[in-house]
């Protein structure tokens, strides 16, 4: 499907709703508050919401919509950077009259009846900045580049990703181009707290690291209420382990609020795939940067054989 066709899909609807995946990025924010904004621009009579339970501390996003289950099931519903259906962050959309699913990551869940995923894409912010270059450059504006370039920015890691590619860098300054203040964004997206500052100097103190190339952290639940971080919020730590030269790959596990035992994970790794390993422990992702649902501690010392096999592979 073209975007040209997915426009005419927006045409056919009086309500468009705009879902995303749960514990959302910038790149899910960003994308869902950039199309709504564009949607809304270039349709002014169209009714558009962007719907969630979940928000970021990340980044500069408008406030959720809410919508009562009579208009989502007449709806035109598009769903943004989510892989798969049980990922969003709001299930309502499969009561949806007509669901497109718009995407980067590898496309291993067929949900939805249409469906444009590119994954060679940096970010699913990065796909809709072709598309609305496409549709018209001057339907670009400054708030619509505002959330897109948060997404694109954040998901390249600062273009650092090993998906970030001319076309990405191409994106960016299409969206720079809409007056946005650079510096101040960089410095309200990855400037911290000296709450944070202490929290990231915790992780960083109970760090594991296994032949100067694999590190790890586990947090229980009894660390993460005394750093006052709920366990997906603390995952967001991923980053404060990764900038060391020696590590190849490198996670963070966090036991969940309402589950004894059970830990969540992101992965994340250098050039090494991960994405088929974490797929193993009921995850997934893209290549570098993934994530497992819901192991044990069992479960936790496998998946680190693992990690470490991969290393040694090589």
């Amino acid at each position: 499907m073209s975007f040209n066709q997915i426009v005419e899909q927006i045409k056919n609807y009086d309500t468009i709703t705009i879902f995303r995946h749960l514990h959302p990025d910038c790149d899910a924010l960003g994308s869902q508050f950039g199309l709504k904004t564009w949607i809304q621009q270039q349709f002014p009579e169209k009714q558009v919401y962007a719907l969630g339970y979940e928000t970021s501390t990340q980044g500069d996003f408008p406030a959720l919509d809410t919508l009562e289950d009579e208009r989502i099931k007449k709806s035109l519903a598009i769903v943004v950077d989510t892989s798969g259906p049980e990922r969003v962050d709001d299930d309502r959309f499969l009561q949806a009259e007509y669901v497109i699913k718009i995407d980067h990551h590898p496309d291993l869940d067929y949900y939805g009846h249409v469906r444009y995923v590119l994954t060679k894409a940096a970010a699913t912010c990065e796909i809709l900045t072709d598309f609305f270059y496409e549709y018209d450059p001057r339907s670009i504006t400054k708030e619509v580049a505002y959330y897109l370039y948060q997404g694109l920015l954040t998901d390249s890691l600062c273009f650092r990703t090993a998906n970030t590619t001319s076309n990405t860098l191409k994106c960016a300054s299409i969206l720079a181009q809409q007056d946005l203040d650079i510096p101040y964004i960089n410095r309200m997206l990855f400037d911290h707290s000296l709450s944070h500052f202490y929290k990231a100097n915790y992780i960083r103190q109970h760090v594991q690291i296994i032949d100067d190339q694999f590190a790890y952290v586990l947090l229980s639940k009894e660390e993460l209420k005394q750093l006052d971080l709920v366990d997906h919020m603390a995952r967001h730590y991923i980053d404060e382990i990764g900038q060391v030269t020696e590590f190849k790959i490198w996670c963070i596990f966090t036991e969940l609020e309402d589950e004894d035992g059970l830990y969540d994970g992101s992965l994340r790794s250098k050039t090494i795939q991960i994405n088929h390993i974490a797929s193993a422990y009921n995850g997934g992702g893209h290549a570098n940067a993934c994530g497992v649902n819901h192991i044990n501690r069992t479960e936790i010392d496998a998946l680190i054989a693992d990690l470490r096999r991969a290393i040694a592979n090589e």
